[in-house]
């Protein structure tokens, strides 16, 4: 077959356009799709893709590709394929997606890693060293530990074995062994003891091996068949279902990426999986924006280069370059951490479905609590759903108890009621029999607003229209959305008075309360703020897993995906702050959000409870979580989603609009949505631009455009047309969000 002449290229410079380059001479027959180049762009060079191989070009005159970057494409055909989804889906262009696909680490560093020695056995010579060796007793010790070992890095072989580089090098010399340079690889980490013995399986119930049955079924249909919704309760016994099929996947020799919604989440997930693959030889890689440049650097290329067999990470793991891949998990699919807050905005939940679709591997969608979509894709049977109704062990789910906060008494300082007399008693009576405890509240900082009680002002932030956050331990005012910050007043900036209202309770607020209440107990609090150093995630769970904290305070990374024993009681506080976001989402979040966190109670021998503080203790999400109902928030919640068209009946695409004037920028938005009106002459509804529930953000004023479709790719050349291809005065910032997840 003769080798292509021409290569169609996408850029790394924003642009939704591709352009054709010839392949000279020298290049040809080792250029492949997805391959790095550095191609002419008039008077200078650029990086670009290669995406096709087009027999003819678009235009007469097309300059030659000056070169290739790396010996091999970084980003295999099945990852290239996917990106030409997403960029026709989520309204960016390909180079977009595929730097989204190639992080920035390996980008910026072509020659893709640290090079080290390698030496290895010559084992045709095993004869020979038995009697070269007699009489050198150190390199006798050297060869037979690299023959047990099979090789290894010469610096670690040194360390392991106390034979310095001489003995190494004289084997080399005699011949009896090889010294390699390669790519450096780091040393696979241990299993967390109590995760460690892989020959230890739970047995299984009958519902996870139905579970698995079904799986097998569905993934010996063709392309791997329909994804799974594995729909399974609290403590049910999910992963270990995701374990077996894992095993399963790898015994084919077939490969699997596990995807969790949050880095907190990974140190637990990491160690039971590195338990399960222990003394398999299978090497595991992680991947999440929690790592340095160099361990992402190093772990891509690990992955690239075939080495790894599985991958755990947070959404961008979904990207991992494992080729034969066989199974895709995605962890407490519900949850938002999935979706990608900047273009290209995706969702990693909806593209892990289309890779496994694409590459033939079967994928698994696990949630005790699923998203409407999934779970209406599951009642359409594009999905097949399978549940898990019972905790493994026998252990039941915990009693929830809604507390009434508007029958609780105030206290005296003003405050907010944060810890109730029914959760004080249940808390102080769990420390006592040695027990742990969860407590939550999902706003950080000590108080979400300072307010004049004289003149009424509030601190608000200069560039966003939102107050700012009072962070008691830096004595400090920050802004949540635009991280500015100010040192804290006091007196009003307003009429100079010494008296601030601190209004609102965030997790510093609840730690000070409950070292108050419990004197003597060891807490941790999880949040954004006291989790910053690396490593703390992992630091936390394990002392809190190895008993030496009581209590784990904390926004909603301590409510989903964590499985403690030994945890029998947990609160929930400040939820009504959620419920009444502008948001058509807000219930199921909340729903969700209770489910997950009661889940994390009486996972063990002891019986758990639940004490959730509300001042609407009879609002539906309220409710339906008490009594742990997720068909019937379903039902109900589906009703009212289709009496208004939201999703998952419609597609929500939101337009947003952000500049330095707010005429300006409303002018710009309502010419996009007359046009709009157009086009698509009454087809689409076109809704009046409005402003964003938090008008302002970073000195940016911003509208909203929220359109709700049947089908998203045929309005997308539209949208694109219209919205993003214009010049737009100013440094005006334009976005479309498909299947958007923050409205605010």
């Amino acid at each position: 077959m003769n080798s292509p002449r021409y290569v169609r290229v996408a850029p790394e410079l924003g642009l939704d356009k591709l352009f054709d380059y010839e392949i000279p001479e020298s290049l040809a027959g080792r250029m492949e799709l997805g391959q790095r180049l550095r191609v002419p762009w008039g008077k200078r060079d650029i990086m670009a893709y290669a995406v096709e191989f087009p027999g003819q070009p678009e235009v007469e005159k097309v300059r030659e590709v000056g070169a290739i970057i790396g010996e091999r494409p970084l980003i295999p055909p099945g990852l290239c394929k996917l990106a030409r989804w997403m960029a026709d889906y989520y309204a960016c262009d390909l180079g977009a997606a595929l730097r989204t696909i190639l992080p920035g680490p390996v980008r910026s560093h072509e020659g893709g890693g640290k090079m080290a020695w390698w030496i290895e056995p010559v084992r045709e010579r095993s004869v020979l060293a038995e009697k070269a060796l007699k009489g050198a007793k150190s390199q006798k010790k050297a060869w037979d530990h690299l023959c047990l070992q099979g090789g290894g890095w010469l610096t670690r072989l040194v360390k392991e074995t106390g034979l310095g580089t001489a003995v190494w090098r004289a084997l080399v010399d005699r011949g009896l062994a090889e010294r390699l340079q390669k790519r450096f690889v780091p040393a696979e980490e241990k299993a967390e003891e109590g995760w460690a013995d892989a020959s230890h399986r739970p047995a299984l119930g009958e519902e996870q091996i139905q579970a698995l049955a079904e799986w097998n079924e569905e993934r010996k249909s063709d392309q791997g068949g329909r994804p799974i919704l594995l729909e399974g309760v609290t403590g049910s016994g999910k992963t270990e279902v995701y374990l077996q099929a894992l095993d399963a996947v790898l015994q084919e020799g077939r490969n699997a990426i596990v995807l969790v919604p949050e880095i907190s989440l990974t140190p637990q997930t990491v160690a039971r999986f590195r338990g399960r693959l222990a003394g398999r030889r299978v090497r595991l890689c992680v991947l999440h924006s929690g790592q340095t440049v160099a361990e992402r650097r190093e772990s891509w290329h690990e992955i690239r280069e075939g080495r790894a067999k599985v991958v755990i990470g947070a959404r961008s793991a979904l990207f991992a370059p494992l080729e034969n891949l066989g199974l895709l998990v995605v962890d407490e699919e519900h949850d938002g951490g999935y979706k990608q807050g900047e273009a290209p905005r995706y969702h990693a939940r909806d593209l892990a479905v289309v890779r496994g679709r694409m590459e033939g591997a079967s994928v698994i969608l696990g949630s005790a609590t699923p998203s409407l979509e999934s779970g209406y894709n599951a009642d359409r049977g594009r999905y097949r759903r399978v549940r898990l109704t019972r905790r493994v062990d026998g252990a039941k789910l915990p009693k929830v108890h809604v507390v009434d906060l508007r029958k609780e008494a105030k206290p005296k300082n003003g405050g907010p009621v944060l810890l109730s007399d029914p959760l004080k008693l249940a808390l102080g009576s769990r420390l006592k029999k040695g027990e742990q405890s969860l407590v939550l509240l999902n706003r950080r900082g000590y108080a979400p607003s300072v307010q004049c009680p004289h003149c009424g002002k509030v601190e608000e932030c200069e560039r966003c229209a939102v107050p700012m956050t009072y962070h008691r331990g830096e004595g400090r005012l920050r802004c949540h959305f635009c991280d500015a910050e100010k040192v804290a007043p006091n007196r009003c900036s307003a009429c100079g008075s010494p008296v601030l209202s601190f209004t609102g309770a965030g997790t510093e607020r609840l730690e000070e309360a409950v070292v108050h209440c419990l004197p003597g107990v060891r807490w941790t609090r999880m949040d954004s703020d006291s989790m910053k150093a690396r490593g703390a995630h992992g630091k936390a769970l394990e002392d809190f897993r190895e008993g030496r904290t009581d209590i784990l305070l904390g926004t909603q990374m301590i409510a989903k995906g964590l499985h403690f024993p030994k945890v029998t009681c947990v609160g929930v506080v400040g939820i009504d702050s959620a419920l009444n976001l502008p948001d058509f989402r807000s219930s199921e979040r909340v729903f969700q959000l209770l489910v997950q966190v009661a889940g994390r109670a009486g996972r063990g021998e002891v019986p758990g409870e639940v004490f959730i503080q509300t001042y609407t203790p009879f609002h539906p999400a309220i409710q339906f979580a008490r009594h742990h109902d997720v068909d019937g928030f379903r039902e109900q919640e589906l009703e009212y989603r289709r009496a208004h068209g939201y999703p998952p009946f419609r597609r929500v695409i939101l337009i947003s609009f952000s500049g330095g004037s707010d005429a300006q920028t409303r002018a710009s938005i309502v010419h996009v949505a007359n046009r709009l009106r157009e086009i698509w002459k009454g087809k689409t509804e076109v809704p009046e631009p409005a402003p964003a529930p938090i008008a302002r953000v970073e000195g940016k004023y911003r509208y909203h455009i929220f359109l709700l479709v049947e089908k998203v790719v045929p309005v997308m050349r539209d949208l694109k047309r219209e919205i993003l291809a214009p010049k737009w005065p100013g440094n005006m910032k334009v976005s479309i969000d498909v299947d958007a997840q923050d409205l605010l």
